[in-house]
């Protein structure tokens, strides 16, 4: 009786250290993205016009991260490209919510349905857009899950597949610059 009675405290100990752990390496991940710059991730104009070049440019700007709606935040200055820039997140599109979950480090990103159509360029921008967004700026981010009114779908506007989770791949180009190339996460299991 002792020894099952000692085997629990251990065990409920280990399982306190545990969540105490977790915690504050979570307060201490947020307490550090909600300081600085956020890198948020246009689309250069000249790519969009001639197709040639790199499509996207980031612009540094200084966003109160510090509330539960930090991701939100982020986005939401996705919709204000500076000059020279643009950007896909268009009014027409409703981010409802975006999640963390806590066993994959996947961001949920909710659409609304009404107004989500477009050709496969801007759903391919758009989905790129926000990974890499989201993935630059918050390190508890490991992949970035799309669904629509809250449900899993194939696909946001009928051209790519998003029932797999993205993440950024980084590589470096022929002038030794380094990208990240937007990529679908292989053998996801759950979310």
């Amino acid at each position: 009786m002792r020894t099952k009675r000692a085997a629990a405290a251990v065990l409920v100990a280990c399982l306190a250290v545990m969540i105490a752990t977790i915690a504050a390496g979570c307060s201490q991940d947020a307490e550090e993205e909600e300081s600085g710059e956020i890198q948020l991730s246009f689309i250069a104009e000249e790519y969009v016009l001639t197709g040639e070049g790199e499509p996207f440019a980031e612009e540094s700007r200084v966003l109160d991260t510090s509330g539960d709606d930090r991701y939100m935040v982020v986005l939401d200055a996705l919709r204000e490209p500076p000059e020279g820039m643009t950007t896909v997140l268009k009014e027409d599109y409703h981010i409802q919510s975006v999640r963390i979950s806590l066993i994959g480090r996947t961001a949920m990103v909710d659409l609304a349905s009404e107004g989500l159509s477009g050709g496969s360029m801007e759903e391919e921008l758009l989905i790129a857009q926000i990974v890499r967004t989201l993935m630059l700026n918050f390190s508890n981010i490991a992949s970035v899950q799309f669904t629509v009114d809250e449900k899993m779908t194939d696909t946001l506007m009928g051209h790519f597949g998003v029932d797999r989770p993205f993440t950024l791949e980084p590589y470096e180009d022929a002038d030794g610059t380094i990208r990240y190339s937007v990529e679908v996460v292989e053998n996801s299991g759950s979310t």
